[in-house]
């Protein structure tokens, strides 16, 4: 199983049949990717209608690929195999409950994200039920977009609570949190007083 595809899984893959489970946009790019290298994809979505959840240039890039099959209304059934190898994938179709069964030994799952954020425990970083970062209004009263509950933290992309989950927008944000560091650090720098011993501290 496989929760990403870059080249190494391309040519793992290669002139193979592959399962891939998703349908944001993350799922669309990998299956264009793996096709553009040959790769046949069966896509399987549990949903009737791509683009209730992906990006219309991604759902017409796939209707033009010969070897990317879409299954609208799917749902993985059963996996097979021995010793730890794939050797078949099931998936049922929900309008007719049909099982189909494919000779499929690579499995891509693109259905979720864990922010992987346990490591900020105990730090004042306040996260939402799902583990991802507070920014903005809901990390306090006057914070940047990209604040998080403490001052001069940010965070930006995937592990931000309610970001767009996009590369494209995580470019974006990292530009914009360099413009608030800048105006953190000068407001920082302002308050710097001299201490009795000639030291410099901020308050």
């Amino acid at each position: 199983m496989h929760y990403w595809a870059s080249p190494i899984e391309a040519k793992l893959c290669a002139n193979q049949e592959v399962a891939l489970v998703g349908a944001g946009n993350s799922a669309g790019q990998a299956a264009v990717y793996l096709a553009s290298q040959g790769v046949k994809v069966w896509m399987l979505v549990r949903r009737q209608d791509l683009a209730e959840t992906m990006s219309r240039y991604l759902v017409d890039r796939i209707r033009s690929l010969s070897n990317i099959e879409v299954v609208t209304g799917a749902t993985v059934s059963g996996l097979e195999g021995r010793g730890g190898i794939l050797e078949a994938v099931r998936w049922r179709l929900g309008a007719t409950g049909q099982e189909v069964r494919r000779p499929i030994r690579h499995l891509f799952l693109f259905i979720g994200a864990l922010p992987n954020t346990n490591w900020l425990a105990n730090s004042g970083i306040t996260l939402d039920a799902n583990g991802f970062i507070l920014t903005g209004e809901e990390a306090g009263n006057d914070r940047h977009p990209l604040e998080t509950t403490r001052r001069g933290i940010f965070a930006i992309g995937d592990v931000r609570a309610k970001s767009v989950k996009r590369v494209a927008a995580a470019v974006g944000e990292g530009a914009q949190v360099v413009a608030a560091l800048h105006s953190f650090l000068t407001a920082a720098s302002l308050r710097l007083v001299e201490t009795p011993a000639g030291l410099i501290q901020g308050h």
